[in-house]
């Protein structure tokens, strides 16, 4: 009995974490493109109203605009894994590879961004 129920807690949840995982993967090719584009207006509207409150757009321009001179083109994503909600990619740039963290609310709006060193 343990066992069924178990399998069909599995069954119910699949379906809720493809989506989350075609979320994250809709988000993150439209974040590539607009970062490579340097489409700060864009990248400002992937984000939260909370965080764009933080975060600002003049915030959002400059840590764009910082990271494509520092960095260069954002060439791939690949995921590493997810831990406490937030999904880690290793972003490889022209110049260097980073791990970005990303967190997303349930509309697919990014509530969390971040990158740093491996």
């Amino acid at each position: 009995m343990k066992h069924i129920i178990l399998l069909l807690i599995c069954i119910t949840t699949l379906p809720v974490l493809a989506q989350d995982n075609a979320m994250y993967e809709k988000t993150t090719k439209v974040f590539q493109e607009h970062f490579n584009s340097q489409n700060v207006e864009a990248i400002f509207d992937l984000y939260t109203s909370e965080t764009k409150e933080i975060m600002t757009k003049e915030g959002v321009t400059r840590f764009v605009n910082g990271c494509y001179e520092q960095f260069g083109n954002l060439k791939s994503l690949t995921f590493i894994e997810t831990s406490a909600e937030v999904n880690s990619y290793t972003a490889r740039f022209e110049k260097t590879s980073l791990i970005m963290e990303l967190q997303l609310n349930t509309e697919g709006k990014i509530s969390t961004l971040q990158f740093q060193e491996p």
